[in-house]
């Protein structure tokens, strides 16, 4: 350290946080994680799917189930589990993160071997491999992204309208938005549900809105979209103009799917 060209050489090719690259959330160690998802890209392709995943402890009647026996040493059914207040279940799950840690990362595990298996959700498309990043919210729960690349999965070409088709049709086939609820689907429905919340909420020239652009206006079909080039970038005056006249649209659209009961809704703040 006594050799000031060492030292000099340390800062220029930032090499002197390196040994922190075992220590998990320090700049060295994203810097080690981003080196090997560029590594899996170079090595796979483009990922096919981005997944992110939730823990919803009060959803899960096992986990309350399991709780109640570590820290009441009480032993209920899963009906009461069910049953239980909110409340209740809040504060069992705040009293012992670690076992609803380890319950997110038992069902995880279950998760990857379902969309790994022959009759799963990828019926034809075989998960090759998987990135998965885990952080914690503020809330303590345990939160999940993932890149999926998929065997024989479609390449998308933005120059071939043939491939545009295509990638739309394989879209479909493993992603739905629809909001008609089904015998199965009613509940995933609603947990899928957007609401405004401070989380999301910014405040921009005396008005609130959504960091995530939400509601998003509503389409008839799946459609692929591309960034304006260079010629085609709206002034600041031209965007603020669109996203009023893009909340209008959706006002109007909720006052119409209201008077006909429509199953689509658009929450607004």
């Amino acid at each position: 350290m006594l050799n000031r060209d060492y030292v000099n050489g340390l800062i220029h090719n930032d090499d002197a946080f390196t040994f922190l690259r075992c220590d998990r959330s320090s700049p060295a160690f994203w810097e080690l994680k981003k080196k090997e998802v560029m590594a899996m890209i170079r090595q796979l392709g483009c990922p096919t799917l981005f997944l992110t995943l939730s823990a919803a402890e009060t959803k899960w009647s096992e986990l309350i189930v399991i709780l109640t026996q570590v820290l009441e040493n009480k032993v209920i059914t899963l009906e009461e589990a069910e049953n239980m207040s909110y409340e209740k279940k809040c504060d069992l799950i705040r009293n012992d993160p670690v076992t609803c840690v380890r319950y997110f990362e038992h069902r995880l595990k279950y998760l990857w071997e379902i969309l790994s298996a022959p009759c799963g959700p990828f019926q034809g498309y075989e998960l090759v491999d998987k990135y998965v990043r885990t952080e914690f919210q503020v809330r303590g729960s345990p939160h999940v992204h993932a890149l999926l690349w998929l065997k024989n999965a479609l390449k998308y070409d933005k120059e071939k309208p043939e491939s545009i088709e295509r990638c739309t049709e394989f879209i479909d086939k493993l992603i739905s938005v629809s909001s008609k609820p089904t015998k199965f689907s009613e509940e995933l429905i609603n947990l899928q549900r957007h609401k405004h919340s401070h989380t999301c909420k910014k405040y921009v020239t005396d008005c609130i809105k959504c960091r995530f652009g939400i509601p998003y206006f509503p389409m008839r079909k799946t459609m692929i979209l591309e960034p304006f080039s260079d010629d085609e970038k709206l002034t600041k005056k031209e965007r603020e103009e669109i996203s009023k006249n893009r909340q209008n649209v959706i006002k109007e659209l909720d006052k119409i799917s209201k008077d006909q009961d429509n199953s689509l809704t658009f929450e607004e703040f």
